[in-house]
């Protein structure tokens, strides 16, 4: 259950996800992360990138990752409340044309932690 999270973790994650259109949860050293950044910048997408591994609660975040989307590795993104999930993830739904969906949407998905 998300309770045994601290109200600080969940709300910098809820924070992240619900204030930038474009959530990146990531490592700074993980080559499939620096993999989705280009990706956006490519796309010329803004995105905000929250680095695991430089943040003070960076693997309690993880974890509660984890317990919501069920994946355990990063990067783990979101494009307006929607998780879209991992680097092949993020990379499928650019070519497939559903991550320029999620951004050109006006309502965002609903976060639930």
């Amino acid at each position: 259950m998300a309770s045994q999270f601290s109200s600080l973790v969940r709300n910098i994650v809820k924070k992240g996800i619900t204030e930038n259109p474009v959530m990146v949860f990531s490592k700074s050293y993980c080559p499939y992360c620096l993999r989705v950044k280009d990706l956006f910048e490519d796309m010329d997408v803004k995105y905000n990138a929250l680095e695991l591994d430089e943040h003070d609660h960076g693997e309690e975040i993880q974890q509660l990752l984890k317990h919501v989307t069920k994946q355990s590795t990063v990067p783990n993104v979101f494009v307006k409340g929607y998780h879209v999930g991992g680097s092949d993830a993020t990379e499928e739904a650019k070519f497939t044309g559903k991550l320029q969906e999620l951004l050109n949407k006006d309502v965002w998905g609903k976060v639930d932690l």
